[in-house]
């Protein structure tokens, strides 16, 4: 009998230790595939991207009411920069903007601005970036008329925005916000000077390398 009861809690103790040294060896084996996957999901916050956008285009003056005008075509963004760390990023972007119009005469624009910002956020564990735009922009008019003095300008670009990185799509990242063109041009017939901005509320896809 004791017989029996000793090699019962020997197989007992043998079969615990067994399953303590499996369980062990397996949680070694997932925990370096979870820390894989977090490492990765961690250097897609460090690195170079490019990304197309699209939206809507639009337009005031911060001096002149200009009940005539109306915006006619969609704003489309190419973007390029690269991302130091979980705040800042450098971005360099291409804006060509739907055209102005008068609607009282031909007269319209067709502008389009190369920017240079510094892009300040945060990118949180879960994807999740909410960010502000600042930097300059130069700013081609594209007008209809052209007046050599006035076609090309130089401006102040802005804008708030929110990102999504879902590490399941590995480097892909959603964007949706709202940048403008802050610019001033020099009337040279009346000595006179007028503020415009140039706007979009826009979506953009990126790819992070």
């Amino acid at each position: 009998m004791k017989k029996t009861i000793g090699m019962a809690a020997l197989i007992l103790t043998t079969s615990f230790a067994q399953a303590k040294f499996v369980t062990t060896e397996d949680t070694a084996k997932q925990h370096p595939v979870q820390d894989t996957v977090q490492a990765k999901a961690e250097q897609k916050v460090k690195g170079f991207y490019l990304g197309v956008g699209v939206g809507s285009t639009t337009f005031d003056s911060l001096d002149i009411d200009y009940p005539f005008i109306t915006e006619d075509g969609n704003t489309l963004k190419f973007m390029m920069g690269y991302q130091f760390n979980r705040v800042f990023a450098l971005e360099g972007q291409h804006t060509t903007y739907g055209d102005i119009k008068e609607s009282v005469s031909d007269y319209s624009w067709s502008p389009t601005a190369v920017s240079l910002s510094a892009n300040l956020g945060y990118t949180f564990r879960n994807g999740l970036r909410p960010f502000g735009i600042v930097g300059l922009s130069n700013i081609d008019l594209g007008e209809s008329s052209v007046d050599p003095d006035d076609d090309v300008s130089f401006g102040v670009r802005y804008g708030l925005g929110l990102e999504y990185a879902p590490v399941a799509l590995r480097g892909f990242i959603g964007r949706i916000g709202y940048e403008t063109d802050l610019f001033v041009i020099n009337d040279v017939y009346y000595s006179d000077s007028e503020s415009y901005t140039l706007g979009s509320f826009y979506g953009s896809v990126t790819y992070k390398f």
